[in-house]
């Protein structure tokens, strides 16, 4: 009886161990790693390098490109997050009927979420193109502007132009998870306060909205720490520019640890961002446990 039970504890390991090993250095040692490099002064290029403690943590509070880009990195969030769940929450109310072309839409809509991110940025930077852009031709037309311009060329209004990109991609999945949401809503409810005489905004404010709230709570946390690790579409539209009024935590990460080849300070900058991270993950994780509970 031992040898069987042996035997299948040996079963048992020799399964999990790729799984394990895989972890491991897909995972836990690359963050081992560069959470050790932050430590350090080693450069992109060089193999010798010293520890030098905290030095790279000390030279972030002096660093205004850091505090910028934080700075950008939380507007872009809190901004994003806000449209990305207005316009989902728009768009599921009206989806959520049984009409003829209803599931045509619902496919459409969703596109954005599935599109490449080049795609996404070749598609706006030829919208906001000052020369041939969609947009420009429209505002000339119906002589809202007097001179055509580009949207990402003005340090005031190219973080708008990334906004927008940002929200159109993220809006889809908002879309889906409050419609399924709204669709598990009880029908019954809306029968009874209508036989009391509730008008739609009535029924909206004190059934459909509450009943959804948890799920916007989690929508919510998700669509923050995906904005908040955006890099790809921030990369190919602007780069940080102009004059840095787009830099972003993930962009100036990158930025610093390859073109300037600070591969110590850019891994610091990176676990400052994981611990951004962390909290929303842990935020999430305590949301999901108590809705969980609230269901029990």
């Amino acid at each position: 009886m031992k040898s069987a039970h042996s035997k299948t504890s040996i079963t048992g390991i020799l399964f999990i161990t790729p799984l394990v090993l895989c972890i491991v250095s897909v995972l836990i040692y690359p963050f081992a790693n560069g959470v050790w490099l932050s430590f350090t002064n080693k450069m992109f290029t060089y193999e010798r390098y010293q520890v030098i403690g905290w030095e790279n943590y000390l030279r972030m509070l002096q660093d205004d490109l850091f505090w910028l880009s934080l700075q950008h990195s939380l507007k872009f969030t809190a901004v994003g997050v806000l449209g990305a769940l207005l316009l989902g929450l728009l768009l599921a109310l009206l989806l959520n009927r049984k009409e003829k072309y209803v599931a045509f839409f619902r496919g459409l809509l969703f596109l954005p979420w599935t599109l490449p991110s080049i795609v996404v940025v070749l598609t706006f930077r030829w919208l906001y193109n000052d020369f041939y852009g969609y947009i420009n031709y429209i505002l000339l037309k119906y002589h809202i502007i007097d001179m055509p311009f580009n949207i990402l060329a003005s340090a005031q209004t190219a973080w708008i132009g990334v906004l927008i990109p940002l929200i159109w991609c993220y809006y889809p999945f908002v879309m889906v998870f409050l419609l399924a949401a709204l669709q598990s809503i009880d029908k019954n409810l809306y029968q009874v306060a209508q036989l009391e005489g509730a008008t739609k905004w009535q029924m909206f404010w004190h059934i459909t909205l509450p009943s959804l709230k948890p799920s916007i709570i989690i929508v919510a946390i998700l669509e923050t720490i995906w904005m908040f690790c955006a890099f790809d579409l921030v990369f190919l539209l602007t780069t940080g520019g102009p004059a840095y009024e787009t830099l972003t935590l993930s962009l100036y990460i990158y930025l610093k640890a390859f073109p300037a080849k600070d591969m110590a300070y850019g891994m610091a900058l990176a676990v400052i961002m994981f611990i951004f991270l962390i909290v929303f993950t842990a935020l999430y994780f305590r949301v999901m446990g108590s809705r969980q509970n609230y269901e029990v």
